[in-house]
């Protein structure tokens, strides 16, 4: 091999590039990957014009992929885009290596090697690429859409912060993308990147906008399903005005009942509806809440807590507002299902983030709970609740006890 590549080196420089391409034609039939690897060796190397490596591989990547298969298109591949950056010249090679890089991907995406299709994927420097674009929208297209996938790779493999990393390099050129399926495909991945890092409010709405879409666009499970993980990621969020909104929002879907019958979110809307209504929620609802959680929402945290026993005992801190004015933290406990200490410093907490109007009596051990909304507004939330509930408790007795 030595010897011929020597011979075309030596050779006229007008038939050069086409020798070169005939060799490698010849090794790539016969599956010689050590002929080939040494080929492109000498390609690559620094007496090499250029210009010659350019013509020569950019014509070699796409026959590499079309004829070598499994393991030897793989060893050939990485060995040639290893080289080409090791010797610097990959905005020299950019196409070669663009092509080896793209279809190294789906080599690794197709034998579900998430992680190394990402990273393939991920070395083409589209940004800092020379190629000419026909207009901004369709090189902001192309570079959004290349970051997506490779968020998409690394968030399969739960690979969260790097694939933050890349849906966040997106986000600069969607402004620009009007492709429908993209901007799904980036929301989408932009959900569960927050999700994953436990930035469950902001995922919630990312989830919820996805769950409008128009049913052209994604099928009516989906958009279900979509709906369920937005509940999902809203109830685990902390207690708050803005989880407040989000709950408002699901909570006037009229999709929520039909979760039921999607599997994982049958508990769902049972939870999320005792949430927005201020109502205590127990630990047998939580159990049947947890069942279908993924293992990162379910996480044990600092404090000894998974999030969503956070989640729901905070909801029922905020939820006692409506029933005491003040309460003692030996009833406040056993209330919420967890000890003494832990409610004070979960209320401690929570008043000091702003998500709790009161204070605490440290001596008397009294919680206080602040109401501060507008008295007369407050009274009049009262009597229609309290009316409400009276035409409700009427309505449950004439079904009993029908009159004669």
């Amino acid at each position: 091999m030595e010897s011929a590549l020597a011979a075309i080196a030596f050779g006229p420089d007008k038939t050069r590039v086409e020798r070169y391409s005939a060799l490698l034609e010849e090794k790539l039939g016969a599956g010689d990957v050590a002929a080939i690897q040494a080929a492109v060796e000498h390609l690559t190397g620094e007496d090499m014009p250029q210009a010659t490596a350019r013509k020569v591989l950019a014509a070699f990547a796409p026959r590499a992929r079309e004829v070598l298969k499994g393991g030897a298109f793989e060893e050939v591949a990485e060995a040639c885009v290893k080289r080409i950056h090791g010797q610097g010249l990959a905005a020299s090679l950019e196409e070669a290596d663009g092509i080896l890089r793209t279809a190294l991907f789906e080599h690794h995406k197709a034998a579900g090697r998430f992680t190394e299709a990402a990273h393939a994927l991920a070395g083409i420097a589209l940004e800092s690429s020379g190629r000419a674009w026909e207009t901004p929208v369709a090189k902001a297209t192309a570079l959004a859409e290349h970051y997506v996938k490779v968020a998409e790779c690394f968030l399969v493999e739960d690979e969260t912060v790097e694939a933050e990393a890349y849906v966040t390099k997106a986000m600069g050129f969607m402004g620009d993308v009007v492709d429908k399926y993209l901007w799904l495909r980036y929301k989408a991945t932009h959900a569960k990147v927050l999700d994953a890092n436990r930035k469950f409010l902001d995922a919630a709405w990312i989830y919820y906008e996805l769950s409008q879409t128009p049913a052209s666009l994604i099928t009516a499970g989906d958009l279900l399903i979509l709906l369920g993980k937005a509940a999902t990621c809203c109830i685990l969020g902390k207690a708050s005005p803005q989880r407040d909104r989000i709950l408002g929002a699901l909570f006037k879907d009229e999709r929520l009942g039909s979760l039921e019958t999607v599997e994982g979110f049958a508990t769902h809307g049972t939870v999320l509806t005792k949430m927005h209504m201020k109502q205590i929620l127990r630990r047998a609802e939580l159990r049947a809440f947890e069942e279908g959680l993924m293992e990162h929402q379910k996480a044990l945290m600092a404090d000894g807590l998974t999030f969503p026993q956070r989640a729901v005992i905070e909801h029922n801190m905020a939820a006692a507002i409506k029933v005491y004015e003040n309460i003692r933290f030996a009833e406040l406990g056993p209330l919420l299902e967890i000890g003494e200490a832990k409610a004070e410093q979960i209320a401690a907490r929570m008043i000091t983030e702003g998500r709790l109007s009161g204070y605490i009596d440290q001596i008397d051990g009294v919680l206080h709970f602040v109401d501060d909304r507008d008295a007369l507004r407050n009274w009049d939330e009262r009597i229609i609740e309290l009316c409400v509930k009276v035409n409700k408790a009427c309505e449950d007795v004439g079904a009993l006890a029908p009159a004669p």
